[in-house]
């Protein structure tokens, strides 16, 4: 079967991402497998993933194929070239009934427009996005990267305040890889476990620029990090940790926030603070707990659309939640060596809403997995009726290579 479709001449990405959609599966395996050192890479994912969404009493249903390549170029010791792409072609009732959802999955949080929907219709959309395309350089202690590319300050699960350059949402749980930036990073390892970083995201605009550096050492067994910069149009002050209370881990990020110049993201207030703590604990049985707190000091008990803006990638660190007070409980545990379950908790203290994320792995074989994953919200609808805001269900089948 052939499948004809008009490729948008504005965006040339499109034509690059329809050669890498119908590149010949045979290429998966035409790596050399011996123990000689590569060139030239590439591995990723396939996922077939069903959902069942419940709003009220209405029923919508979406199908959803996921795909990655990873591509990465040696060029030599020091050089080496990053590209990675994603597609995905969503049918069912969501691609029918939300309006501008095709405008939603097209959505583009950098620089350069990456991304481009091959297929829009009611019946179908298809896009693909190119997340990761940077060039790395290594030179001793030095480090550059310049291009696309994840730049990760954070150090807790659910929510980073220290995640300056590419915010996500701990609810985007098909998105592992997490968001880039169009950015230039330059690191300088002065230890075994300390660095200074140095890094700039490129932007049309004050709105959209951040700058910022990071300190990082080790001291008292801690991993400790001190960070500052302009963000969207503020002075921003932080600093994170990572280590242990007792046989526990602990981890925390703070991030304060002073208006310099006004921007779309600020002008609602002139200064703010966020914090997160969390706490984990791995039983020998594997058992695991994890729980975490965030303080958003210009969040509201009661805020405004509530779920409906948790529920959505976050533009910038600010989003993360648009609650004063939010709690965040964890358990997991590896059943059998083929069974992995875990159940996550979302509370907001005083807000009278909550969110139940129960999920269970099945490692079918060792590059095939199936999850079977809920995701329930409850709050007060408009009518100030507490019950259920949605309730989604996901079946999701995913082969790595």
């Amino acid at each position: 079967m052939v499948l004809l479709f008009q490729i948008p001449e504005d965006k040339m990405f499109a034509k690059v991402a329809l050669i890498l959609l119908l590149l010949p599966t045979t290429m998966l395996s035409a790596q050399d497998e011996t123990d000689k050192p590569r060139k030239f890479t590439m591995k990723g994912y396939l996922k077939e993933m069903a959902s069942f969404n419940y709003f009220g009493d209405s029923l919508l249903l979406q199908n959803l194929v996921h795909s990655r390549l990873n591509f990465a170029w040696y060029a030599n010791a020091e050089f080496t070239v990053y590209a990675e792409f994603r597609t995905r072609l969503i049918t069912g009732d969501l691609v029918r009934e939300i309006p501008n959802y095709s405008a939603y999955i097209d959505s583009n949080n950098d620089y350069f427009d990456l991304s481009v929907n091959l297929i829009d219709n009611k019946t179908a959309l298809l896009n693909a996005m190119a997340d990761r395309l940077f060039i790395q350089w290594i030179h001793n202690n030095w480090e550059i990267k310049a291009g696309r590319q994840r730049i990760n300050w954070g150090v807790n699960l659910a929510w980073n305040p220290n995640d300056w350059f590419n915010a996500y949402s701990f609810f985007d749980f098909d998105y592992e890889e997490r968001p880039g930036a169009d950015a230039l990073r330059i690191s300088y390892y002065t230890g075994v476990a300390s660095s200074v970083e140095v890094a700039a995201k490129m932007a049309k605009d004050v709105d959209h620029f951040v700058g910022a550096s990071m300190w990082r050492l080790n001291k008292y067994d801690y991993d400790i990090q001190f960070l500052g910069g302009l963000v969207q149009g503020d002075a921003a002050l932080g600093t994170g940790w990572a280590g242990n209370l007792g046989k526990a881990g602990f981890k925390g990020e703070l991030t304060y926030f002073h208006k310099v110049v006004n921007t779309q993201f600020n002008s609602a207030y002139n200064n703010m603070f966020l914090g997160a703590f969390s706490v984990d604990y791995a039983f020998p049985s594997s058992l695991y707990f994890n729980g975490s707190l965030m303080y958003n000091s210009q969040g509201s008990l009661h805020p405004d659309f509530g779920f409906e803006l948790v529920a959505l990638r976050p533009g910038t660190v600010r989003d993360l939640s648009p609650y004063t007070w939010s709690t965040f409980i964890q358990s997991a545990y590896q059943v059998t060596p083929l069974f992995y379950a875990s159940l996550a908790l979302i509370g907001y203290p005083g807000g009278d809403t909550f969110f139940v994320n129960p999920a269970l792995t099945i490692s079918v074989l060792q590059n095939l997995d199936v999850d079977l994953i809920g995701q329930l919200f409850y709050g007060e609808d408009q009518t100030g009726h507490f019950g259920s805001l949605l309730k989604a269900a996901y079946i999701r089948v995913k082969w790595s290579f």
